[in-house]
């Protein structure tokens, strides 16, 4: 199925791997009504499969589950039981495993799937169909607070790199390799915090910070776990199949508008700048200076950074 879905890739990029959508410009081949046809095509081919496989039943109905015990029914139900998500949860909670492996209660996401028409928020940054932020999961009933980029920082004190003291944030970071460090040091992976706080990052704290009701109402039952974390990813690829549907909607009702918005930089001006993006692992950041026209800084945070952070 994941092979069926590159398809749509190679639709607009013409080729997977090594595709070259993201170039400047836009993508390799505009919409048009074929391909907004063949990739509702492969969409919904995939929907099917997931339906009949993973869920046992419409996925609208699956995700449409919002409390711990609306779930637990239907994971004994003829559809959950029969289904291959049923499968995979009752096999790992047979072994413990929504008993083990809690991460670190600070979950944090960049937000998804970008609205352009939509108002900007408060910080200048994009309107997101699931939005940015942090949440503290070990307070009961926190709310989700805005994520704050400047608040990121980095150390090396247990890390393979030249020393510097405390945490820096990226635009101040520095990757000077020193294998041969003093004792203590065992990673090449720098410790990114959030203020002084170690964060987690992926699909579970990205539906956590949305507030995808059935997520919190699970964390609030039992907390964080092995199980949830790879619940949560099977939860968020429904979820990004019902967005991926909506996008290939909008698109065949624009398909006489530019597909590429020029930002208006013919050249390259002094400053700093950042971009925030959910990969498949979680929350991912690039932070960039230009000091006369040319890159003077590049720092990059992982969401592997975040998660096996020393």
């Amino acid at each position: 199925a994941t092979r069926d879905l590159l398809g749509i890739v190679a639709v607009f990029g013409g080729q997977w791997p090594h595709s070259s959508h993201i170039l400047p410009g836009g993508v390799t081949a505009p919409a048009t009504p074929r391909r907004i046809l063949d990739c509702r095509g492969i969409l919904d081919g995939v929907r099917r499969w997931f339906e009949g496989s993973l869920v046992g039943g419409p996925l609208a109905d699956w995700l449409a589950v919002g409390r711990a015990e609306d779930f637990f029914r239907w994971l004994s139900s003829p559809a959950g039981a029969a289904s291959a998500i049923g499968l995979f949860s009752r096999a790992s909670r047979d072994l413990g495993l929504h008993r083990v492996g809690a991460g670190a209660g600070l979950l944090l996401s960049y937000g998804a799937w970008c609205e352009p028409d939509a108002p900007r928020q408060p910080s200048g940054a994009p309107a997101m169909r699931i939005r940015s932020g942090v949440r503290d999961a070990t307070v009961p009933g926190a709310a989700t607070e805005a994520l704050g980029q400047e608040m990121i920082n980095e150390h090396v004190r247990h890390s393979w790199y030249l020393e510097y003291p405390g945490g820096r944030h990226p635009w101040r970071g520095e990757t000077v390799p020193n294998r041969m460090a003093d004792g203590g040091r065992y990673t090449w992976a720098k410790a990114p915090r959030y203020g002084d706080r170690v964060a987690q990052t992926g699909p579970l704290a990205q539906l956590a910070v949305d507030g995808d009701a059935l997520i919190l109402s699970l964390l609030a039952a039992e907390g964080d776990s092995a199980w949830l974390r790879q619940f949560a990813r099977l939860r968020r690829a429904g979820l990004a199949l019902e967005q991926m549907r909506g996008g290939l909607d909008d698109l065949g009702r624009r398909l006489g508008e530019p597909h590429y918005a020029d930002p208006g930089l013919h050249a390259w001006p002094d400053g700093e700048s950042f971009g925030l993006i959910e990969a498949a692992r979680g929350a991912l950041g690039h932070w960039l200076r230009v000091r006369d026209g040319c890159i003077d800084g590049y720092q990059i945070v992982t969401p592997t950074a975040w998660n096996a952070s020393p």
